[in-house]
């Protein structure tokens, strides 16, 4: 007769892997549902009540054997569990036996072989009913699937950006203004965005030079207000330059730390080395 697991050790196993294989099948949308909860609970009393049941059938079935097989089962079940699971995993009873020596015979060489260690073997066992899982899983439900993964990651990343708008309003051309303290995030949109029309310290390549005081558009009289206009609207002088803001490619707080960097790097004394040749109409007095 078995000794009986004890209901601290055998009702936690189970419910945890009722809750993977919930999660393997619904993932972690509905842990948090009164419903997924509610389910837990009863299925906790009902595991309780079914340990109840079996500790019945144990006590009765034990009354039959004699004396000292009920005093060893007794023993058993009143020992250390913990230890005795330790002992299920790391102790073999066969590992103190004499190891098996095997003589190769023509080159004098005595080869051991020695027993696998049983927390090696328990490992492998665990990876071969972890394959399974995760292959069956990955076939008819979604979990561990990637596409899937991304999918949901993508959502929640959207959701998350339109909470963050919604608690910060976006700059628009009324409000912006430069600012210090966004100039090196601003330099990282701009070598992102673009760098490739007018190199990554703004000295022009098929795009016009950024940091000499000649300009194509002139929209504002205030330079960061104008630098931020043709950003949000484009330019009507050259339509390679789209509008970048208003097609909402480019969020408002975004390009306001461009135009900041932009503001940063064509008022700063030192200026590239090369740059391209001049483009528009000198502007000098800027409010």
């Amino acid at each position: 007769m078995r000794s009986k697991i004890p209901y601290f050790i055998m009702i936690p196993s189970i419910l945890s892997v009722i809750m993977f294989m919930f999660y393997i099948i619904f993932g972690d949308h509905y842990i948090g549902h009164p419903i997924t909860i509610s389910f837990f609970i009863t299925i906790t009393i009902l595991l309780f009540i079914l340990d109840s049941i079996d500790d019945l059938i144990f006590r009765r079935k034990i009354k039959f054997l004699t004396e000292k097989k009920r005093r060893q089962i007794l023993e058993e079940n009143e020992g250390n569990y913990f230890f005795i699971f330790y002992k299920f995993i790391f102790h073999d009873p066969k590992i103190n036996q004499e190891v098996k020596r095997i003589d190769h015979g023509f080159d004098g060489i005595i080869e051991l072989d020695n027993k696998l260690p049983m927390w090696w073997i328990h490992l492998f066992y665990l990876t071969i009913v972890f394959s399974f899982i995760y292959f069956f899983s990955y076939f008819l439900t979604d979990f561990s699937n990637p596409y899937k993964e991304y999918e949901i990651a993508y959502k929640k990343q959207l959701k998350e950006i339109e909470i963050f708008e919604k608690k910060t309003p976006q700059v628009t051309i009324a409000n912006a203004f430069f600012n210090k303290k966004f100039i090196d995030s601003g330099k990282i949109l701009f070598e992102e965005n673009c760098a490739t029309c007018h190199q990554s310290d703004g000295s022009g390549n098929i795009g016009p030079n950024l940091t000499d005081d000649y300009w194509i558009n002139i929209v504002d009289k205030n330079l960061f207000k104008n630098i931020f206009s043709i950003i949000w609207n484009g330019s009507k002088n050259n339509p390679t330059m789209r509008a970048f803001g208003e097609s909402g490619e480019i969020k408002g707080n975004d390009i306001q730390k461009i135009s900041s960097y932009v503001y940063f790097i064509n008022t700063k004394s030192k200026k590239p080395i090369k740059s391209k040749t001049h483009q528009g109409k000198k502007i000098m007095d800027w409010n």
